[in-house]
């Protein structure tokens, strides 16, 4: 893949992106007009316990299966699709089993309510979602993005259909939301069973080549957990220690700093197959360019949200605003959540080193520290600054992961960053902070600083009308 492809599908897979979470993102104003903070925080808590298991049900099958299907030949492709679809089937129906048996006494302790529904939906739609990703990330190998994007689109698509009935038409409770989603699961899953009936053989099945992608795989998984456990802690430490009510706050805040993750996902579905081909030349001056020309496109968008998320969420149409006023708080922890994955953007910059070198370990303990970090602090910060301590606790954990991540890096291949360039963008947010906190409510302000930060931008060239030409057309 060359650095110009590179550019194009992260682009596709940027606009698909927007689109699917500008989807999700259009569900809050329902959500949070239509139900109490004490509600969605059940919402909440269920949607930060399925990544979780999706990570536990997966056992790092992902990252294995990505690492040996991208310079594979479709020999061996079909033989690594059947070994880890079929591995995934295997391990996946014990937990139903798990889920639907002791329904009751999990639905107790995810929720804090008894809604034994919540857990059997919330068991299937993990295993749909677990089998179905392996399809979607052999996509991204075959370099099909248009494909992958097609998929998530149609899957958004009809769990916004199925709320929209649900929710306004029907009017059911928060469970409709659940069942939305179990719904589309259901038919993304029913899709991609003919595309992994195609790339598999049952001949191909060999228990040498599972226990070498397991191999690769097994670091992952508490690699995986850790980075859930900085996903999910915030949450479960805020209901621990305050309430439903704040949680739901929280989480409202959450989802719109978590539109920084657009670029971020985007970016790295394509960045993944590129630096795993055999061309991938880390030492050349390409891999420095990218560091710089990506954490400036994150900066920008960075920038947005700190000036204008306050004035689109609060601005009424047709009598309405974006979110009930009863959420308006959570407006305060957006810049500090988006600035998080700003830095989880640098982390997976970082990441060639251990994917190259076959160090997956390393992933693994910097997931752990950062876990660790997030815990630790949210702890000590939450009890004083309730969830702005939460969004805290976030932003200082991601950064110290990505520089962990870095000196590992560093560590395994040689490499050099354009250390100026990422200086000035690094300056250029803290200025845009200061500015932002001197001159709040100041619109031309916030215009006058976006325009300063283009014009240094291209006047340092970290980013030139010569590099985008050459990665995107």
């Amino acid at each position: 893949m060359s650095i110009k492809l590179l550019g194009k599908q992260s682009l596709i897979y940027g606009f698909g992106h927007v689109i699917t979470r500008l989807v999700t993102f259009l569900l809050l104003p329902l959500y949070t007009n239509q139900f109490t903070p004490e509600q969605y925080g059940v919402v909440a808590l269920f949607y930060t316990f399925v990544p979780l298991l999706n990570i536990v049900m997966r056992y790092g099958l992902g990252a294995a299966f990505l690492k040996n299907y991208v310079p594979a030949n479709s020999e061996e492709r079909m033989s690594i699709m059947t070994n880890v679809i079929v591995s995934l089937i295997i391990s996946g129906l014990p937990f139903l089993a798990i889920f639907y048996f002791f329904r009751l006494d999990l639905s107790y302790i995810l929720f804090g309510v008894v809604k034994p529904s919540y857990v059997v939906i919330m068991g299937v739609i993990v295993f749909f979602d677990t089998i179905w990703s392996i399809p979607m990330l052999a996509f991204r190998a075959e370099n099909r993005p248009r494909l992958f994007i097609s998929l998530s689109l149609l899957n958004v698509g009809i769990t916004l259909l199925c709320n929209l009935l649900f929710i306004i038409i029907l009017k059911m409770s928060i469970g409709s939301i659940f069942l939305s989603n179990l719904i589309a699961s259901s038919f993304l899953f029913i899709l991609v069973i003919p595309y992994i009936i195609k790339r598999s053989k049952i001949a191909s099945l060999s228990l040498t080549k599972w226990k070498h992608i397991i191999s690769f795989a097994f670091p992952f998984i508490p690699a995986g957990l850790f980075a859930m456990a900085m996903e999910v802690a915030d949450r479960y430490i805020l209901k621990l220690l305050t309430d439903l009510e704040t949680v739901g706050i929280y989480n409202a805040g959450y989802k719109v700093g978590v539109l920084m993750l657009l670029l971020v996902n985007a970016f790295n579905m394509g960045w993944q197959p590129y630096f795993l081909e055999k061309k991938f030349n880390y030492q050349s001056n390409v891999y420095p360019r990218i560091n710089t020309i990506v954490l400036s496109v994150l900066g920008f968008v960075w920038i947005t949200l700190l000036f204008w998320t306050d004035e689109l969420i609060k601005t009424q149409f047709f009598g309405i605003t974006f979110f009930g006023s009863e959420f308006f708080d959570s407006l305060l922890i957006v810049p500090w959540i988006g600035l998080s994955y700003f830095f989880y953007g640098f982390y997976l910059l970082q990441t060639p080193g251990i994917f190259l070198k076959n160090r997956p370990k390393y992933a693994a303990w910097t997931r752990f520290f950062g876990a660790v970090t997030n815990i630790g602090l949210c702890f000590i910060l939450i009890p004083t600054y309730g969830e702005m301590g939460a969004a805290y606790a976030t932003c200082i954990a991601f950064a110290l992961m990505a520089l962990l991540m870095y000196c590992i890096n560093r560590y395994l291949i040689e490499f050099k960053l354009e250390v100026r360039n990422l200086t000035i963008i690094f300056l250029l947010l803290i200025f845009s902070y200061i500015a932002f906190i001197i001159y709040e409510d100041s619109s031309i302000v916030n215009l006058t600083i976006m325009c300063f930060y283009v014009f240094i931008i291209f006047y340092y060239k970290l980013i030139n009308m010569k590099n985008l030409h050459k990665i995107f057309t």
